[in-house]
């Protein structure tokens, strides 16, 4: 997910917080620029204690700080209003002189003439170079993981906390003398000694409460801002009556917010089953106590017990461990092989320390002689960057070889297995994956799925992957999955086992969808690397366009597939219909659409009277001959009239109408078809006379139902139609004298007029046990249909 998909209320909350952190900038940019100049008397104070602000009054003695007895000869009143103040008698003209007398950290009273002197820029740096520091600090690292990983759980906890901190460091050392800055740092103020429970709920893996019960950070965050404004009212009463305690209250608060966060930590690290939680865990507990447990042990006990007197800024520096150990394990995916980088710079350091020590050398014996280095340094710095890079990256360095290797492998792979075994060995040659499985789901063969599996045993394909849980997700989402996010996110926390158990099953840290036309037709399932390392982002992006590639040839090979399949069935079809009628059929998908179906047809049968006599008194070349002339006429007669030719067999032919596509006019299209042929052999028997072949036609027609499809086996196929319908269609045409056109009453019934044809009466045939009336098909007529009466 990228920041820009969020919604209009998670980017205005987004907003929100980072303008709270770059208002406390603005504060502390100003308050800078309006103090250059002024009285600087060398101390502030912070309640009752003193803190150096310059590099004078700290080697005078006030290093660290104190508690202040008086100043001036005047004690400091039992409630001092809190916020960074001189203190009362105080005298700030310029060159004028205090004298400070405070109880040191280093122990003993002590007194000091400080001098009052203006603000210079060295004094900011010295007063509040760490805290400015640490806070754009905590600010670039909420910001940056958030924007690396936007809207996730502890992406917003750790984004909160930064911002308040950030804006509370910031604003730490300004002069609370004004209402605005101290309503602001005060608030601020407020919510930081709550956070630490929002962190201990996200950190190290998120807590159920943030899923299950919302309402606990509406009370973290209501508490945190109600804390804000007592510390602000207390400010304004100067610590009077009910709200005297604020800032004790507040340190008690801390310190057990910061012990749940601890204490969860520390439980995670200790019990968690889990490494990754307990890795996790053991990151985020070192981090606690190194930043944060020092500062609220010495806030918590100054507070209540009053016995510890150190300058915070000691203890803001080791606030970057804690801040670093958050951004550590919340951008882990992001910030992968950090040891290799690390080396590098190493390197680097290494080689331009060497650089610089030889221009050095040459500078003093000619300074001409290092520009004349630069010319040998420009030619051999891309050779070691580029071997630096093999000797760091050894496959990396071999990435566009081995990318432009698996793309010509999909790119000519045959089939759909081939292209799965190409992108199963990937992960290992560009990777260094210890194995890798590539399948393909039932959904897309329209079959069976399909695996191909290396560095793994043979598949005992006892798991259906279509019904893993891990690969519904996949669909659903069609994002890579990894092992890890089982751990750390929690829309995973009720089907974590299962979804582990899934990845165990595939071998896999790592699950990468192959999507087509924006849906999931198979996966890629990479396991971890030999060296144990995670995979770093260029491999990711490397390996998911590998998967992109892939689901790309497969398609390829589908597509190829399926045209030969076509082709194929087109050659088959046109054995049996016209080409408009095949258009007609793969248009409707198809042989496979073609399936048995019951359905009134007109059929048409047809022989040569006289053949078999003409057959034998001539030679074989001649009766090839002649069928071939004879077939010629009548085939373009068949395919011009759409009707279905279901075979020849010698001189006879059965020609089929209404299938497989509808047609209306099927009787009519029957009766046109019998009289061109009988008028085309009318035509041959001009020539076939003067050859001497006695040779005529016979044709009968008839319409009834019938049961229509293929029949045959596989390489040897028929497209037939089976019934009664057919076996009156033959014995009307063996029925039928030569150039006679017998047809039943039933498709004279349903002939439309424009057809002449005459009684025969009731004919017996064999294989029926009543008489079929029978018409003689004469031709078409201009007028209506007319019936001539025999003799």
């Amino acid at each position: 997910m990228r920041l820009r998909d969020g919604t209009l209320g998670q980017q205005a909350l987004f907003a929100a917080l980072v303008a709270v952190s770059l208002l406390g900038v603005a504060i502390a940019v100003v308050d800078k620029f309006d103090r250059l100049g002024t009285a600087n008397v060398g101390w502030l104070l912070d309640g009752p204690y003193a803190s150096p602000t310059n590099e004078d009054a700290s080697e005078a003695g006030l290093r660290g700080g104190g508690l202040v007895l008086s100043i001036n000869g005047l004690p400091l009143p039992p409630h001092l209003r809190t916020g960074h103040t001189t203190g009362p008698g105080a005298r700030t003209e310029l060159g004028s002189t205090n004298t400070l007398v405070f109880r040191s950290v280093h122990g003993g009273v002590r007194e000091l003439v400080l001098p009052v002197r203006p603000w210079q820029w060295g004094d900011f740096a010295f007063t509040m170079g760490a805290s400015d520091v640490i806070g754009v600090f905590f600010l670039a690292v909420g910001v940056v993981t958030f924007v690396l990983r936007p809207y996730e759980l502890a992406s917003w906890a750790l984004l909160s906390l930064s911002t308040f901190v950030s804006a509370t460091l910031l604003t730490v050392f300004v002069p609370t003398d004004s209402g605005g800055h101290a309503a602001y740092f005060l608030f601020c103020v407020g919510v930081v000694i709550y956070l630490p429970f929002h962190t201990a709920l996200a950190f190290p893996v998120p807590h159920r409460w943030l899923l299950e019960r919302r309402g606990v950070l509406w009370a973290i965050y209501i508490a945190g801002m109600a804390q804000g404004g007592a510390n602000l009212i207390a400010w304004h009463r100067q610590y009077v009556g009910p709200f005297a305690y604020t800032r004790a209250v507040g340190s008690a608060v801390l310190l057990a917010s910061i012990s749940a966060l601890i204490a969860r930590s520390a439980g995670l690290a200790l019990r968690a089953s889990d490494p990754l939680v307990a890795q996790r865990a053991r990151i985020l507990l070192g981090g606690a106590l190194l930043g944060i447990v020092p500062f609220a042990v010495v806030q918590f006990t100054r507070e209540l017990i009053g016995v510890i007197e150190i300058d915070n800024r000691f203890l803001m520096w080791p606030l970057a461990f804690f801040v670093l150990a958050l951004a550590r394990i919340t951008l882990r995916p992001a910030l992968l092989n950090a040891r290799i980088a690390v080396r590098r710079a190493v390197l680097y350091t290494a080689a331009v320390a060497v650089l610089s020590v030889v221009a050095l050398f040459l500078v003093n014996m000619r300074p001409y002689l290092v520009a004349v280095l630069l010319f040998p340094l420009l030619y051999y710095w891309p050779r070691f960057d580029a071997r630096l890079n093999r000797v760091l990256y050894p496959q990396r360095a071999r990435f566009p070889e081995l990318l432009r290797g698996v793309s010509d492998e999909l790119a000519t792979a045959p089939s759909v297995e081939a292209v799965l075994d190409a992108l199963a060995s990937a992960p290992a040659r560009l990777c260094d994956a210890t194995s890798a499985v590539a399948f393909l789901l039932p959904r897309a063969t329209g079959g069976g799925e399909v695996r191909r599996r290396v560095g793994l045993p043979p598949d005992d394909r006892q798991h259906g992957l279509d019904s893993e849980l891990l690969i519904q997700i996949l669909c659903a989402t069609r994002r890579e999955i990894r092992r890890e996010q089982l751990t750390v996110e929690p829309q995973f926390t009720h089907i974590r086992e299962e979804c582990r158990a899934g990845f165990d099953r595939l071998g896999a840290d790592l699950l990468l969808p192959l999507v087509h036309a924006q849906r999931v037709i198979g996966g890629l399932a990479i396991g971890p690397r030999a060296s144990g390392d995670p995979y770093e982002a260029d491999e990711l992006d490397a390996l998911a366009n590998v998967a992109q590639q892939a689901g790309q040839a497969l398609m390829r090979v589908e597509a190829t597939e399926q045209l030969r399949r076509r082709e194929l069935e087109f050659a088959d079809l046109k054995r049996f219909f016209p080409p408009q009628i095949i258009d007609q059929v793969m248009a409707r998908g198809g042989a496979a659409e073609l399936g048995n179906q019951r359905k009134l047809v007109t059929v048409l049968f047809a022989d040569l009277r006289g053949f078999t006599a003409f057959s034998d008194s001539v030679e074989p070349e001649e009766v090839i001959a002649t069928l071939g002339e004879y077939h010629a006429a009548v085939g373009a007669r068949i395919a011009e009239a759409g009707g279905t030719l279901e075979h020849f067999a010698g001189d006879g032919l059965m020609v089929f109408f209404n299938d497989p596509v509808d047609q209306p006019d099927h009787i009519e299209r029957a009766a046109r078809l019998a009289l061109a042929m009988r008028d085309d052999v009318t035509r041959l028997r001009g020539i076939w006379t003067r050859q001497g072949y006695m040779i005529h036609i016979g044709v009968g027609i008839h319409t009834g139902y019938a049961t229509c499809g293929f029949i045959g086996y596989e390489g040897r196929r028929d497209y037939a139609v089976i019934g009664n319908v057919t076996n009156l269609a033959a014995r009307l045409s063996d029925a039928a004298a030569p150039g006679e056109i017998l047809i039943s009453a039933r498709s004279y019934g349903a002939l439309e007029r424009g057809f002449l044809a005459e009684p025969l009466g009731d004919l017996t045939f064999k294989g029926f046990h009543q008489p079929q009336p029978v018409f003689r098909l004469i031709g078409p007529t201009a007028g209506g249909r007319l019936s001539a009466t025999a003799g």
